[in-house]
């Protein structure tokens, strides 16, 4: 009987020592996280300006003349008929183009180069919009001169290519002359300027600085009548 019991427990401590050690068990917990960047865009304005964002007094920003039909007795920084009439003497902050003359029949254009540079940031990973509208006097587009044609017309002109998806670098005006225009209710070339804020630019991702460079042209129409005008232009950057 002590042999078979001595067998037995030699054959149990055998099996025990061959057993494979305990598997590790491992827990996990979790804790979530959160916070919310918030969304910034700014806007810069500047006038008659340059690659370095400053304004100048002007030495490439003409005022340049034409008149639709052509021939017209127009003109533009008291000048009537020179392909360029002059330079903007306004400050920093102001487009002007000075004294202006209509005709009796015909259109006038005046076109400033390099007028109106905005500078826009936004981290805004969805974009953002720009828009511009006018205020101030005359309300344009606006119908004061004796014969009716409307009185005169703001048109905006992009220089270069304004990037939708990316940073727009800054792009001298090209334009050597006005464009000829015979309406002052639509602008034939850029965007029409008016009390109803127009779109010109749908951002479609965030920006580091975008320059949205721009030449301005006054559309003057046949018997415009006399006096002082004065406009505000107003850009608004609005994120998605």
């Amino acid at each position: 009987m002590n042999i078979k019991r001595l067998a037995a427990l030699v054959t149990l401590g055998a099996l025990l020592s061959t057993a494979a050690p305990a598997l590790a068990v491992t827990a996990t917990g979790t804790v979530n996280v959160e916070w919310n960047y918030a969304i910034t865009a700014t806007i810069t304005m500047y006038t008659q300006t340059t690659a370095s964002q400053t304004h100048t007094v002007p030495a490439a920003n003409d005022v340049y003349w034409a008149s639709d039909p052509a021939g017209g007795n127009s003109g533009c920084e008291g000048t009537v008929a020179t392909a360029s009439a002059g330079k903007d003497p306004g400050a920093a902050g102001t487009v002007n183009f000075g004294n202006v003359v209509a005709d009796s029949t015909d259109y006038g254009n005046c076109l400033e180069t390099n007028a109106v540079d905005a500078y826009v940031v936004t981290n805004d990973s969805l974009g953002a919009n720009v828009t511009v509208a006018v205020s101030g006097n005359p309300t344009m587009p606006t119908d004061y001169d004796t014969a009716g044609n409307g009185g005169s017309l703001l048109c905006l002109l992009p220089n270069g290519t304004w990037s939708t998806t990316g940073n727009t670098a800054w792009t001298a005006s090209a334009r050597v002359a006005a464009v000829s225009m015979n309406s002052t209710t639509a602008c034939s070339s850029g965007t029409a300027l008016t009390t109803t804020a127009a779109n010109v630019l749908a951002l479609t991702k965030a920006t580091t600085g975008s320059d949205l460079n721009a030449d301005l042209q006054l559309n003057m129409a046949p018997q415009m009548v006399s006096g002082q005008q004065n406009v505000t232009l107003t850009y608004t950057l609005t994120s998605n």
